[in-house]
């Protein structure tokens, strides 16, 4: 009995086939349109959200240029800045330089003042101590000048009784002068009568010397 009442359905199921498979392709090709129509709607959304995307990009893409061309203008500025700051710090460096080897001049200055100062103050001590040395002599110039005072009252006085000595001998001496001349006088003076009478005794010599021979010949 089941096995009729299947059969019976199958039957009946083949009979109806044809009305179904068309009915279910009606539905089918309806559900087609309707999914060709939400792809189109869909599509339709999308191409517009690509094209809003689109619109957005370019502006994105216009805005990026003008930001290109911007941070091409500071890197270049920032580049020539650059340039110039490597300049500024080489000249900066170079003065840093320069003020290192002032300060290590100024700094050798300064080393051989302060030796300097240390021998003026060694010899401004030497130049006190020796200021000390001629403060004494000063002291014991100063007694040596009472002294030489002194002494020279003394050699004044002794002055005065030589010069007195010294007239009471040119006096001795301008009379020894006198004395001298008046004899030497009287001694050329006598010279002169020696020898005049030397000259008459040969005179009268040779007179008797003649007078003899001639008698001595007589005889």
């Amino acid at each position: 009995m089941k096995k009729i009442i299947s059969l019976m359905c199958l039957v009946i199921g083949l009979v109806n086939l044809p009305n179904i498979v068309k009915a279910q392709n009606k539905l089918k090709s309806e559900q087609s349109l309707e999914k060709i129509k939400s792809n189109i709607e869909n599509s339709k959304l999308n191409l517009q959200d690509y094209k809003n995307n689109l619109s957005l990009v370019e502006k994105n893409i216009q805005e990026v240029f003008k930001a290109k061309k911007e941070v091409d203008e500071q890197k270049k500025l920032v580049s020539s800045q650059v340039k110039e700051n490597i300049a500024s710090l080489k000249k900066v460096e170079q003065n840093e330089k320069e003020i290192n080897n002032s300060i290590a001049d100024e700094k050798n200055k300064i080393s051989l003042e302060d030796k300097k100062i240390k021998d003026l103050e060694e010899l401004i001590l030497k130049i006190k101590e020796n200021q000390k040395k001629r403060e004494q002599n000063l002291k014991d110039y100063d007694l040596q000048t009472v002294q030489i005072q002194e002494e020279k009252k003394l050699w004044n006085t002794r002055l005065e009784n030589l010069k007195d000595q010294e007239k009471q001998v040119m006096e001795k001496v301008k009379n020894i002068s006198i004395q001298e001349n008046e004899w030497k006088n009287k001694k050329k003076g006598y010279e002169g009568e020696i020898s005049r009478w030397n000259k008459e005794i040969e005179k009268q010599q040779k007179t008797y010397d003649n007078y003899k021979n001639m008698s001595d010949l007589r005889e």
